[in-house]
């Protein structure tokens, strides 16, 4: 499997509905040493799942264009079976966003670090 470097640049695309917290979001990547925000060919995609995008993490999941971050408002059960049938990479609650957590989420779906199962990734966010 691919591995990237430390040294390598991660190019992160952000998609949501709402252009403010993009924006938000985009601030707090672009402060992350070797990341760049673009808005297509990206290395990662973040998604940020508000409450009221059902069909989001669908849509982008199966359009498969890079390994997949969701950031959530909350998850509910239809939205946890998902996450696993659509390979997400990496989970973070909206409200517990760390620049730490963002960070160790891009790198580890852009390959440059070792990831944890989903199943522990997802019991470590509680």
């Amino acid at each position: 499997m691919f591995e990237k470097r430390m040294t390598d640049r991660i190019t992160v695309s952000v998609h949501t509905a709402d252009e403010v917290a993009r924006a938000r979001v985009a601030r707090q990547l672009r402060a992350l040493p070797g990341v760049s925000v673009v808005r297509e060919g990206a290395t990662v995609d973040v998604l940020l799942l508000g409450r009221h995008d059902d069909g989001a993490l669908r849509r982008l999941a199966r359009a498969r264009r890079a390994p997949l971050v969701v950031i959530a408002d909350e998850l509910g059960e239809t939205e946890l079976m998902a996450v696993q049938e659509y390979g997400v990479q990496s989970v973070l609650w909206g409200q517990r966003l760390t620049p730490g957590r963002l960070q160790r989420a891009v790198h580890q779906a852009a390959g440059c670090c070792p990831r944890l199962p989903m199943v522990t990734a997802l019991s470590a966010l509680t």
